[in-house]
């Protein structure tokens, strides 16, 4: 954050999953409060994050491949090749979809 918005004016958006409330990050996101600014929204909204809708479509794509993956190396394959090959156009459509 520091690299991208090094005036302190960027915003950390992440879901509420429990590891992100772990006693630990809150205080690490504590002592870095001046360097960015964490943005609260409600869990399991996959409304407010387009990423949540990509994984879902990378998911839906490696599970509709015929073979299973053999090993972790095969599955890492086939993930980047999905994700390379998806689309610009759906990432601006997850993106526009999403609330102002």
């Amino acid at each position: 954050m520091v690299f991208v918005f090094p005036t302190g004016n960027g915003i950390f958006q992440q879901d509420n999953s429990q590891r992100h409330k772990s006693r630990y990050v809150l205080e690490w996101f504590e002592e870095h409060t001046d360097e960015f600014h964490l943005m609260s929204w409600p869990p399991n909204s996959p409304d407010l994050n387009p990423m949540e809708n990509i994984w879902d479509v990378m998911e839906r794509q490696l599970r509709a491949q015929t073979s299973p993956c053999p090993n972790i190396s095969t599955l890492r394959d086939r993930c980047l090749n999905i994700w390379h090959n998806l689309s610009p156009v759906m990432y601006q459509k997850f993106v526009t979809s999403m609330p102002r």
